[in-house]
């Protein structure tokens, strides 16, 4: 038995099961609710986002899962051997391994920052002691687009990164 795989197989699947139902529970379950209960559910997604260890652990879950997947990558693909990779199931696996990098690299520069920059934007106007201004409030809404935006892009990656990883076992 390798070790070394057993441990980098046990951080992929975990991070990437919380990564990905992660992702689904946020965008598909409470961002809705969020958006459909107003002023209360800017509210409870401020509080959740201050509040809670979400922000820091998104990237976590994903970068390990990322970085384990490309050295089980590199260790199942005999070192990036060509032959392998044009394989039905290397094709398959570099598709979803492609989509995953994808997705943490879109999480890295699109997700992460604009969610820093509604929190930094939220701190500000509470800071403030009152509501916010016009330039505050459409500056929060273009900022809540955006990141709904970035959520479905990088969950559609994360699921196409799921159907490469699972179906590639059978090819």
């Amino acid at each position: 038995m390798d070790v070394y795989m057993v441990i980098l197989r046990l951080i992929h699947f975990f991070g990437g099961t919380f990564w990905v139902g992660a992702g689904i529970l946020m965008i598909w379950f409470i961002s809705p609710t969020v958006r459909a209960l107003g002023k209360d559910g800017q509210t409870f997604m401020k509080g959740f986002v201050t509040q809670s260890k979400f922000t820091q652990a998104m990237p976590v879950a994903s970068l390990s899962t990322t970085i384990s997947g490309l050295l089980l990558y590199y260790s199942v693909s005999d070192h990036f051997n060509s032959d392998w990779i044009t394989s039905a199931g290397g094709v398959v696996l570099t598709v979803g391994s492609v989509a995953g990098v994808l997705a943490t690299v879109h999480g890295i520069t699109d997700t992460g920052p604009t969610t820093s920059r509604l929190a930094a934007l939220g701190k500000q106007i509470d800071a403030q002691g009152g509501p916010p201004s016009e330039s505050q409030l459409a500056e929060l809404r273009t900022l809540q687009a955006k990141n709904a935006r970035a959520g479905q892009i990088s969950l559609a990656l994360m699921i196409v990164a799921v159907i490469g990883m699972a179906a590639a076992r059978y090819m």
